[in-house]
């Protein structure tokens, strides 16, 4: 028991020297590919070994076309003595995999450490012509991709091979995973990459089990979305999401650790992402011929009807005037329909309300209710309201004219004021004298009273209990009422929170592509909470850069703002060229454009 106290007195007293040495021994950094000469179908691992410190370093690996590096790579640090000299390194290792054969050089680069740039050396990878051994084992990698493919993929359902600009559809996106794949939960729901269509927020997914595909048994999650199509041309469109998976540390006659049984031996969680394959969709503009001149971009097929609330009324007194608009289209973007300014009635701006698929947001019943008020008396027409919209099933405009409706207005009740003056006078006159002061006699039965004048009303208990149930209800329904507005309010700040918290969790973890997709999700967030917009999430980066574009931000925020959106959009596609970007000034940005959105 005291030797091993002792052995352990002084492993920590090497490891504080090796790291008080560690501070103040010269950084030397070497860079090689192990091996430096492979196959084509083989891998190498590029290294960077940095002598003399143990501190994470900092920098960006130049990318070279045809060679592929991993992301993330393995860290190893260690501590010795060599020849009584104290020594230690951090050794990080990144997996190449050339795509063709030849000579890759990987040039000299900058690293910093503790503050401090150095150079990495330059290194070269050679590249052979595959032997017969590296054909069977590539032709055996990439059976095993497909069987991957098979195992867990994404499909997407769209009414039509194409869409008209604006046009709203109902969508499915449904994602297979292979019974026999040990899967433990998904990560997150599928995930848009595609900018020039908009897509309304995913909900919980419908499960069905035993579904039969490439004779196999699936278990298929679905989500029903609403599909905006947002400019014209042929746009990719494609979908991915991420699984989690108990992988078995054996191996086994089907060549990859997903297929084994996770209940024989120890196991462990890995993920996987799931990819869909990359959908091209031609979105057609909106003819120009026969466009009416009240169209205001509703698409879809419609039945329009309206009514009244009163087909009698007197000059001055509001009603309502229902239009109401049935079918599929795109209701989440439809303005109202423009009412017909008349001398007849005086009208203001119409409220809305949709019922049916909340989720898409395609298919249902939307009102607009106008409150208009009669000027002038007689038997009046309402107002006539027009409504245009574009058939993508018959691609033309159609053009209907809602029922008008009858109604009497009054005159009303006319106000004489000296007619009412000279009743009051002679009313006055023939009321008899009140009589105060008044007794009763001791052989009169009943109550004694002082007087036979009434008591005021003011006095009546009976009068205050009633006034008091109405006014303890509106206390009550104000006070439910805020108490709704703030859990809803405490709701989006706590999601605001939690994604600001994610944000800059990606930055202390170098992850990009996290970081734009949050930074993009908050500006979403923070634009459609100033701007009362119900589908925030839906907003691509050109509509909302047309929201702030009259806005009162500065020049320099917009342009900030527009430059974040556009890396967003471009991470699918730049690759390496982002991995330039210094993670720390961007969020520096972001949060300036958060504050200014306030």
């Amino acid at each position: 028991m005291g030797k091993n106290l002792l052995h352990s007195k002084i492993l920590v007293q090497v490891f504080l020297l090796l790291t008080t040495l560690s501070a103040k021994a010269q950084i030397r950094i070497e860079a090689k590919f192990q091996p430096a000469s492979i196959t084509l179908s083989k891998t190498s691992v590029y290294k960077i070994i940095i002598h003399g410190t143990q501190d994470n370093p900092k920098g960006n690996i130049p990318s070279i076309d045809g060679l592929n590096l991993s992301s993330s790579p393995q860290t190893f640090r260690s501590a010795s003595f060599i020849n009584g000299v104290p020594s230690v390194r951090l050794e990080m290792s990144f997996q190449a995999r050339p795509d063709f054969q030849g000579t890759f050089n990987m040039p000299s680069w900058n690293i910093q450490v503790g503050g401090t740039s150095y150079r990495v050396p330059q290194a070269s990878l050679r590249v052979l012509p595959p032997s017969q051994a590296d054909i069977i084992e590539k032709e055996k990698f990439k059976k095993q991709q497909e069987d991957l493919k098979q195992a867990a993929f994404i499909e997407f359902f769209s009414p039509r091979s194409f869409l008209y600009a604006g046009e709203s559809v109902t969508a499915e996106i449904k994602l297979y995973l292979w019974d026999r794949l040990p899967v433990t939960r998904i990560e997150k729901p599928p995930f848009k990459t595609g900018d020039a269509f908009s897509m309304t927020e995913i909900g919980e997914p419908n499960e069905k089990r035993n579904i039969s595909k490439n004779n196999k048994s699936y278990i298929v999650f679905s989500w029903s979305v609403g599909l905006t199509a947002a400019m014209p041309g042929d746009h990719p469109l494609s979908f991915n999401t991420s699984i989690r998976i108990r992988a078995s540390n054996r191996r086994t006659p089907f060549g990859n650790p997903f297929f084994n049984d996770p209940f024989f031996g120890f196991g462990r969680e890995e993920s996987l992402k799931v990819l869909s394959q990359e959908y091209l969709i031609q979105v057609k503009p909106l003819p120009m011929n026969g466009r009416p001149n009240d169209f205001q971009g509703a698409i879809g097929a419609f039945e329009a009807s309206t009514e009244i609330d009163a087909k009698e009324v007197s000059v001055g007194d509001p009603l309502r005037l229902t239009l109401t608009l049935k079918g599929s289209g795109n209701f989440a973007a439809m303005p109202a329909p423009i009412l017909e300014t008349t001398n007849e009635f005086k009208s203001g701006p119409p409220s809305f309300s949709f019922s049916g698929n909340e989720k898409t947001m395609q298919e249902g019943l939307q009102n607009f209710e106008y409150v208009i008020t009669p000027l002038i008396p007689g038997l009046l027409n309402t107002p006539k309201i027009t409504f245009s919209y574009f058939d993508p099933i018959r691609e033309k405009y159609n053009t209907v004219f809602p029922v008008l409706h009858q109604i009497q207005v009054n005159p009303g009740e006319q106000w004489d004021e000296s007619n009412q003056i000279s009743n009051i006078d002679e009313d006055r006159q023939e009321l008899p004298l009140a009589k105060i002061e008044l007794f009763q006699t001791d052989s009169e039965p009943g109550e004694w009273l002082e007087e036979f004048a009434p008591s005021p009303l003011r006095k009546s208990l009976l009068f205050w209990s009633g006034q008091s149930i109405p006014f303890l209800c509106v206390c009550f329904l104000i006070i439910a009422g805020a108490k709704r507005r703030n859990q809803k309010r405490d709701n989006l700040r706590q999601k605001e929170i939690n994604l600001k918290r994610r944000m800059k969790e990606s930055v202390s973890h170098n992850d990009l592509h996290l970081f734009l997709r949050t930074a993009r999700t908050l500006i979403q967030h923070r634009i459609g909470k100033l701007h009362k917009h119900p589908n925030p999430s839906s907003l691509s980066s050109h509509e909302l850069l047309s929201i702030i574009k009259n806005g009162r931000l500065s020049m320099e925020i917009k342009n900030s703002l527009e430059s974040i959106l556009k890396r967003y959009d471009d991470q699918e596609f730049a690759g390496s060229e982002l991995s330039k970007i210094k993670l720390d000034e961007e969020f520096q940005i972001v949060s300036k454009i958060l504050k200014s959105l306030r």
